[in-house]
């Protein structure tokens, strides 16, 4: 087999090149690195090199060819290798400023075709050039990307006709070398384009992706501190109503034994001793309020209290001494259980602040229901003279608390003293009709 001269003739069949190589699925990651950068350089180095020598060194092996070409073998070997180290050189630039290894790589394939007159031995070059297209695709919008695939074609093939018409070939032959050649460098340009207009959609749109997840994980993350934040509240809440009551009540029958005991003293030890067991009461309420609330997806240990238990609600306080006084008027069993069960818990709290600013004093309770609204109003007179507020209950959650839970439920809430000298509490809370 007879090997093919060093200048042959451009209508003679080139070697074929290999195929475009697979580039790894995390290429946008791998490029990130600057190890990774070297070794692509290195990579396109080595690969390019051996595509771009395998002609003329077959050939010099081979021996009896005439070697017509303007530099010696030497020194047109060394071009060839360091045209190769250039356009590898460039892949550093391309996580940065891909744009550069594009025009580098277009330019040094320009140059050794025009320079050498070998176009045939630079095929292996194609690819450098379709891989930095791929590279520029991946980092830039699309519309760039084409702009410089069709520049790159375009001054190219414009390049190979100026110096085709130089070698004297006659037009027909040099038009379809021209011809074959664009069609050669322009479909894996086009192809790697594409790809890496794709790659860069999808990137874009994990990275997108990943964005949004963090996002959602940090609202998640606020949303379930916020959560906490109200369930430590609401424990607050709840801890407060029903010690604050029960100690109240302690309180409120201390007092009245050691109002009695000089003159009265087993009365004095009863209310002792219905002190003892209000403590007794209050501890086993507190933990009882303490099981629910650490009743975590199961069911409440008992339901919880609304307007049809306020009956015992006055019991208890009649039972502690307090002169307290309902006057109520229309269904209360009738009522929405929320709004039910809010507005016992302000009543409550609203007596048990009576019970602690006001000892002895009369309470006087109104319940009233009405077709969409119901109303509440606890007032009490002033405290009888000798007796003093009890102090150190207070957390300042009181009238706030109530105000809160009335909000939530768009109701209506005051309070203020009255003009006997005393303090009342009214509010109402609206409600749907189920008609």
């Amino acid at each position: 087999m007879t090997a093919p001269a060093p200048n042959a003739d451009p209508r003679s069949d080139a070697v074929a090149s290999a195929g475009p190589a697979e580039l790894p699925a995390t290429v946008d990651r791998i490029l990130g690195t600057r190890r990774s950068t070297l070794i692509l350089a290195l990579t396109v180095f080595v690969t390019t090199t051996v595509q771009v020598l395998v002609q003329p060194l077959a050939a010099l092996i081979q021996g009896g060819v005439e070697w017509t070409l303007i530099f010696p073998p030497p020194v047109l070997l060394s071009l060839l290798v360091l045209g190769c180290a250039v356009q590898a050189a460039s892949f550093l630039l391309s996580d940065r400023v891909p744009e550069a290894t594009v025009l580098i790589v277009t330019v040094v394939y320009i140059g050794l075709m025009v320079g050498l007159a070998v176009p045939t031995w630079l095929i292996g070059m194609y690819l450098v050039i379709a891989l930095a297209l791929f590279l520029l695709a991946t980092r830039r919008p699309l519309a760039v990307t084409i702009a410089w695939l069709v520049g790159v074609v375009v001054v190219t093939a414009g390049a190979m006709i100026l110096w085709i018409f130089t070698t004297g070939l006659a037009p027909t032959i040099a038009v379809g070398f021209v011809t074959a050649e664009a069609v050669r460098i322009a479909a894996p340009a086009i192809a790697g384009t594409a790809l890496g207009a794709w790659w860069g959609v999808k990137t874009r749109r994990v990275a997108l992706a990943r964005t949004e997840a963090e996002a959602a994980k940090r609202e998640h993350d606020k949303r379930v501190e916020e959560a906490e934040q109200r369930e430590r509240a609401r424990i607050a809440q709840e801890l407060h109503d029903v010690a604050g009551q029960h100690l109240a009540g302690l309180i409120t029958l201390a007092d009245a034994a050691l109002t009695i005991a000089p003159e009265r003293p087993g009365d004095a030890l009863r209310l002792v001793e219905e002190v003892r067991n209000e403590g007794r009461f209050a501890a086993a309420s507190l933990a009882g309020a303490l099981t629910d609330l650490r009743a975590v997806g199961t069911e409440p240990r008992e339901m919880t209290r609304d307007l049809r238990q306020a009956a015992e609600l006055f019991e208890y306080w009649r039972r502690r001494g307090m002169n307290i006084r309902l006057a109520a008027s229309g269904r209360v069993d009738e009522l929405p259980a929320v709004v039910s069960a809010t507005a016992y818990r302000c009543t409550q709290e609203a007596i048990t602040n009576a019970a602690k600013h006001a000892p002895g004093a009369e309470v006087d309770v109104e319940i009233t229901v009405g077709p969409d609204r119901v109303g509440v109003l606890i007032s009490n007179g002033s405290a009888p003279s000798g007796t003093q507020p009890v102090s150190g209950l207070g957390l300042g959650w009181g009238l706030s608390g109530i105000r809160e839970r009335i909000d939530l439920l768009r109701g209506t809430f005051m309070f203020g003293a009255t003009p006997e000298g005393g303090w009342m509490v009214r509010f109402g809370i609206p409600f749907a009709t189920t008609d």
